[in-house]
């Protein structure tokens, strides 16, 4: 039997199928950087294999990374800060963003130098928005982060109140335009719309000790808890 299957498929008469490997059934993580303290890039490692060995810089993120379904483990390395990690439960077909922030570790002695861990934030997908949407999301070290949001076509500013480690929303309306996330008088993130649906900014510490930010378009979007 094994000789004629190879025969056949030497001849090309067996259908692709037959060569075909099973597909495993995907869902996708994005992961942020965020971790301002520590030397160097900081590395994303999925189940133990790291995604890129260069690192990523402070402010960048993979994108959607393909990966099983599932439970995975996604863990965050950087010098000189805590390691940190977290497990996933990922749906086949969803997209899981988990932040990588730092928060500060109580010190032992009052002459203890600072110290930091890396801490990680799940966010995944729910319904559709309607129209456009901006979610606003601080991982920053106070409790309360306050942007100035221009908002498209009226050419007005929204002062929004973005409480640490959660998800504030602003209903952008139905306009397509450039909007500006302004912190401290500075323009953090400029965010074009362009599809409907929802606009990501991450605010964090930055290196210099000001607000950075990182914004990216997902359609759908939670805390996950």
């Amino acid at each position: 039997m094994k000789m004629i299957f190879k025969l056949l498929a030497v001849a090309g008469l067996l259908p692709i199928a037959a060569f075909a490997q099973p597909v495993p059934e995907m869902g996708f993580v994005r992961i942020v950087n965020a971790v301002s303290p520590g030397t160097g890039h900081a590395t994303f490692l999925i189940d133990g294999r790291s995604l890129f060995e260069g690192g990523y810089q402070l402010g960048q993120t993979t994108g959607g990374y393909g990966v099983a379904r599932g439970t995975r483990t996604i863990e965050v390395r950087k010098a000189g800060v805590v390691s940190g990690s977290t497990r996933v439960d990922l749906a086949e077909g969803e997209t899981m963003t988990v932040i990588a922030y730092a928060e500060r570790l109580p010190a032992v002695r009052q002459e203890d130098k600072p110290r930091w861990t890396i801490k990680l934030l799940r966010l995944k997908q729910q319904d559709h928005e309607r129209g456009f949407g901006l979610s606003i999301v601080p991982v920053t070290a106070a409790d309360d982060a306050v942007v100035d949001v221009t908002m498209p076509g009226k050419g007005k500013t929204q002062k929004v109140h973005a409480g640490r480690l959660k998800i504030t929303k602003v209903n952008l309306g139905r306009a397509r335009d450039d909007v500006e996330i302004v912190s401290g008088g500075r323009n953090v993130a400029t965010v074009s719309l362009d599809a409907r649906g929802n606009y990501v900014v991450i605010l964090f510490d930055d290196a210099g000790g000001g607000i950075g930010a990182i914004s990216f378009y997902d359609p759908k979007f939670v805390v996950a808890g």
